[in-house]
């Protein structure tokens, strides 16, 4: 009788076990339900929150955003755009928080990862910035905006070297992005590295022939890499295309491609008129003395050169050419001064021709004139009487 009760009571209880187990079984299945249609929702909501922003109604952006974060779900998207919305209203603490939430809530979210860092840059946090740029590329290496963001903090950081790694790192991974090949080429034109930058621009260009910017960038580089004949019609057809933009920098560059060419009528048109637009400035009376020094007119030479030290006493390039001038008039003593001045400029450019020609009148030996391959044999001048050693001081200005 006994054995019996306890068998029944055994029944009894497992019953209850069993009651209370699918209960909380049943309890489970709909917190997960509910969890599933509040991202669901959250979802639909950043959708229409991103529509919004893109197209700049951030106040009803703002609105969907702030159902998600009144619903408690824990949505990283949601609290990355939350983060984006607010510091876009210059609260950038509250972006911040928002940020660390999106990264708590999904340490694997790489867009959260991103709009902190943007964050962190924004306050001038360049390593924090850096650390999460990093780590978004990390996360996922194919969105361009990632890579572009962390190879600007590493240029900032003075880090170019790095830059040009992780871009071209970036261009195997995504060799259909004109900007990351735009990107690289800019980083490596500011480590001087102008024909491997042309080769990038070259790229940006067939993938996105519509873009202006790579190619005025491709002709900067032609230029400064020395290839004067291939970046002139290039130069020539921007200032067609753009010509209010183009009354600067692309006919001063364009003139110099000119000059070393040997175009010198031409280049001179183009200097005369950026002498009459410019008439505080000493570049284009420089470039005209070049000119003249190209063509033989030295006396002419001096008078422009004389008019640019006017306007800038210390100007290096001018002193330089005008002890230049000096010295092939005959007048070594009168040319010691300028040569000196000119030396003391740190970003004198043909340092060795200068020095060569300060021991010249000086009447010191003079070191070995500096070889010719330093310049292209263009860029020269040819008619000049006292040929031997100038040439890099009558190079293009810009290049100086």
């Amino acid at each position: 009788m006994r054995t019996k009760r306890a068998i029944l009571y055994a029944a009894v209880v497992s019953v209850f076990l069993a009651a209370g187990c699918g209960q909380t079984h049943i309890e489970k299945k709909r917190e997960e339900a509910r969890q599933r249609w509040g991202e669901s929702r959250a979802k639909m909501m950043v959708k229409l929150a991103e529509g919004c922003f893109k197209r700049g109604n951030l106040a009803r952006a703002r609105g969907h955003v702030e159902e998600i974060l009144n619903a408690n779900i824990p949505y990283a998207p949601g609290y990355a755009l939350a983060a984006r919305l607010a510091a876009e209203m210059k609260e950038l603490d509250k972006a911040r928080d928002y940020a660390e939430t999106a990264k708590s809530i999904d340490p694997e979210s790489a867009e959260a990862r991103y709009v902190l860092g943007t964050i962190e840059q924004t306050l001038g946090h360049e390593t924090k910035a850096l650390a999460e740029f990093a780590k978004a590329v990390e996360l996922n290496g194919h969105v361009a905006r990632y890579a572009l963001a962390e190879a600007e903090m590493l240029v900032a950081a003075d880090q170019a070297e790095a830059a040009a790694g992780r871009l071209a790192q970036a261009a195997e991974r995504m060799p259909g992005r004109a900007d990351v090949h735009a990107a690289l080429s800019d980083v490596l034109s500011l480590l001087g590295r102008y024909q491997e930058a042309v080769g990038g621009y070259r790229i940006a260009l067939r993938l996105d022939p519509e873009q202006q910017e790579p190619r005025e960038r491709l002709a900067t580089a032609l230029f400064h890499s020395g290839a004067y004949d291939e970046a002139e019609p290039i130069l020539a057809e921007l200032a067609e295309s753009e010509p209010d933009f183009a009354a600067g920098w692309i006919h001063q560059m364009r003139a110099d491609c000119l000059l070393a060419l040997g175009r010198t009528d031409e280049a001179r048109t183009l200097y005369e008129a950026q002498a009459r637009r410019a008439s505080a400035t000493s570049r284009p009376l420089v470039a005209l003395a070049k000119c003249d020094i190209f063509q033989n007119r030295l006396p002419s030479a001096g008078k422009f050169l004389d008019a640019a030290l006017a306007r800038h006493p210390q100007d290096a390039e001018a002193n330089a050419l005008i002890g230049y001038v000096l010295v092939a008039q005959g007048r070594p003593g009168e040319a010691v001064s300028h040569l000196k001045l000119a030396l003391k400029d740190p970003k004198c450019g043909g340092r060795e021709t200068v020095e060569w020609l300060l021991a010249r009148a000086e009447g010191r030996p003079p070191p070995p004139p500096p070889k010719a391959q330093a310049q292209p044999s263009a860029a020269r001048p040819k008619d000049t009487k006292q040929n031997d050693g100038l040439y890099v001081l009558a190079r293009p200005a810009n290049s100086s």
